[in-house]
């Protein structure tokens, strides 16, 4: 911005000087014109009077003056202009460097004292989350099948602690009758004997 303004000055101040110096060079020839036409004519020759040569030579050397007194100030200026410019451009590259690293430690952040982009941040965090909850899956499941397992387990115990206690009451069922077999048959033997 300020660097447009400064060349839009200076354009300004060039395009003024032009226009002068257009109107001191038609005054210029416009003196030039009536002293040679006020002039006095001798065999071919114009005879110009000595004052009016001085005259028109100070009107001139005043005018080439002005003219070296403005294309100094126009190169002043000009220099004025390039050095503000040149400042600006340093501003500029040093506010474009102060923003990259602005812009460097925003995209940074820390991960375990790691520093790293916002981009790698968030490629390790989803990376952690979906590792993380493919780790729930598998434990869900192996919990899962191993419940079904463990309801399996306890089916099986109770169906062979029902067939053990069936196969223990048919058991004790035939040992109390071969004992009452026995024992008929040792008092039959007894009976016998006497």
């Amino acid at each position: 911005m300020r660097y447009t303004l400064l060349v839009i000055f200076t354009m300004i101040a060039f395009a003024i000087q032009f226009d002068a110096f257009a109107q001191e060079d038609a005054k210029l020839s416009e003196q030039y014109q009536n002293m040679v036409e006020s002039s006095e004519t001798f065999e071919k020759y114009k005879v110009i009077p000595i004052i009016k040569v001085n005259s028109f030579g100070e009107v001139l050397s005043d005018t080439i003056n002005n003219l070296n007194q403005q294309v100094s100030s126009a190169k002043d200026v000009q220099l004025t202009a390039e050095k503000e410019r040149d400042s600006a451009k340093a501003q500029m590259n040093d506010l474009k460097a102060e923003l990259e690293q602005a812009r460097s430690v925003v995209d940074e952040m820390p991960l375990f004292g790691i520093p790293m982009t916002k981009t790698t941040y968030n490629i390790v965090m989803w990376s952690l989350v979906v590792i993380l909850l493919a780790g729930l899956v598998i434990v869900y499941i192996m919990f899962m099948n191993s419940f079904r397992l463990t309801k399996q387990a306890k089916r099986d115990k109770e169906r062979v602690d029902e067939e053990l206690e069936d196969l223990r009451k048919r058991s004790h069922d035939k040992q109390v009758k071969i004992k009452r077999e026995l024992q008929t048959a040792l008092n039959k033997l007894e009976e016998y004997r006497r």
